[in-house]
């Protein structure tokens, strides 16, 4: 992926915006954590007070906000260079959280 990533990063951060109540706490949980094993994910996002944790996280990746990996979730790769390039702070400012 070329500069191309910065289009879709853009493009996610957009989509991301829109995110209202339990899944924008648990989309800037995974922006913390951006790769974050299964199990974990669950039990953290329950403790944030998520009640339906596995609901939330499928909402994401159908959206295209997270990516299911190997027994693990991960921030999509576009937003994870961008965290990178720029830190999550700039990131969640951004997001207009930061």
């Amino acid at each position: 992926m070329s500069e191309g990533w910065r289009a879709e990063a853009s493009r996610l951060l957009e989509l991301a915006r829109g995110l209202k109540g339990e899944a924008r706490d648990a989309f800037l949980y995974f922006l913390d954590n951006v790769s974050v094993g299964d199990l974990r994910a669950v039990r953290d996002l329950s403790k944030k007070g998520i009640r339906d944790p596995a609901g939330v996280i499928e909402e994401l990746i159908e959206m295209g906000l997270l990516e299911r990996g190997r027994d693990c979730f991960n921030v999509p790769e576009p937003l994870r260079r961008l965290i990178a390039e720029r830190g999550v702070e700039a990131v969640l400012r951004a997001l207009g959280t930061g």
